[in-house]
Parts: C-alpha cells; sequence; structure tokens
C-alpha cells in the first residue's frame, strides 16, 4: 500500500466501506491461535477497529509502515521463524456482533445459501471463500445441502450488501496456520465474527 498510490486511496481511512452496523477488529490480545501480546518487534498489541460502523477507521502497522503513514504501532510486526524478517501480519481478526438473532436471519431469508465452515480463504479487493458444507434456505426455512466450490466477490461490494448481522460472536482458527503472506507459512492467527447476509454473492 505505501508504494501504490491507487491502492491508498482505494484504502483511504474515513471512506465508507460497508453497512452502518459492521465493525471489524483485530487483536493480538485474544486466547487462542492469534495470541500475540508482544510482536516480533517488542511492539504492544492494540485493539485495532478496522471498520466501525461501516467506516474504514484503522489500518495494520509494524514500526516501519506506521512511520510511513504516520500512524500508530499497532503490534502486527510478525514473522514464522527467526529465519524471515518480520512483517506486517494479522493476529486475530473478527466481524463484531450485530442485532439479529441466528433464527430472525434464516426466518427472514426467502431464498439464498448457508455456508458452513470453512476449508480456506484468501483475498484483497477482490475475495474467494471455499466453505466446508453449505445447505439451501427457502422461506425462512433451511433445506437440503447444495455443493458449492466457492464464494467470491468485490470485497467493498459485499460489505455494503450486507443486510444482517447476528448478535453472537464465535472465534476459530485453522489447526496449522492460516497466513501465508510473502511465503511466509504456516502462520497461527485467529478468525471470527457472527453469521452475516449478504443480498448478492457469486456463488460457484
Amino acid at each position: 500500500m505505501i508504494g501504490d498510490e491507487t491502492t491508498r486511496k482505494e484504502w483511504e481511512l474515513g471512506k465508507r466501506v460497508g453497512c452502518e452496523e459492521l465493525t471489524i477488529t483485530e487483536t493480538g490480545n485474544i486466547i487462542g491461535n492469534g495470541y500475540t501480546p508482544y510482536d516480533d518487534e517488542g511492539n504492544k498489541a492494540t485493539m485495532t477497529h478496522l471498520v466501525k460502523n461501516g467506516i474504514l477507521t484503522g489500518r495494520l502497522h509494524n514500526s516501519d509502515s506506521a512511520a510511513d503513514l504516520d500512524e500508530d504501532v499497532t503490534g502486527n510486526s510478525r514473522s514464522v521463524s527467526f529465519e524471515f524478517e518480520p512483517v506486517v501480519r494479522m493476529t486475530t481478526t473478527y466481524i463484531d456482533k450485530g442485532s439479529k438473532t441466528y433464527d430472525e436471519l434464516i426466518a427472514e431469508t426467502e431464498n439464498g445459501v448457508i455456508l458452513k465452515g470453512l476449508n480456506h480463504g484468501s483475498g484483497l479487493s477482490t475475495f474467494t471463500i471455499a466453505p466446508s458444507y453449505a445447505y439451501y434456505v427457502k422461506n425462512g426455512k433451511i433445506g437440503k445441502p447444495v455443493r458449492i466450490s466457492v464464494v467470491t466477490g468485490n470485497v467493498f461490494e459485499a460489505l455494503n450488501d450486507i443486510d444482517g448481522i447476528t448478535d453472537t460472536v464465535v472465534m476459530d482458527s485453522f489447526v496449522g496456520g492460516g497466513c501465508g503472506k510473502m511465503g511466509q507459512f504456516p502462520l497461527p492467527v485467529g478468525f471470527g465474527g457472527p453469521y452475516i447476509r449478504v443480498k448478492n454473492m457469486q456463488v460457484q
């Protein structure tokens, strides 16, 4: 981002990037795979709101990136071992809870697909999610299973198309790690969130 003006404008702080109910948080202080109370530069973990009420409000930083963008360090300088240079990496990133119950979210859905579990995912401005399994939702009821390889889309479009977030957050992680940035794999990270309903998605 630092040397890419197009990306810097696309991810400019203060920009609306999602629905008003959406808040995305990142912290190394949650016990689990992403627990990193101090990063590999000795910076203390912080509670960073990447998105708050749909507005882009924060970014992850190590000392170099924070200095270059005149922002605060966030405790996100990490490497998989002494053989690698620490770079900006996630710790535990999650979507905060919303206002609907799970039953309300399903009951209000006329036609859709619910994803259960996650095999893998990746992305920046665009994303790809490969679910473990999925089911049709028809007239407010969960129906038969459906085979889905991936769900893809544009991050900003998907975040703005959210029209329901449940009131319970569940944390998760991959046993073997999770983040493979710059060939440093597997770095243990955590992630989580509530169930989220998105109006328009590309399903394959």
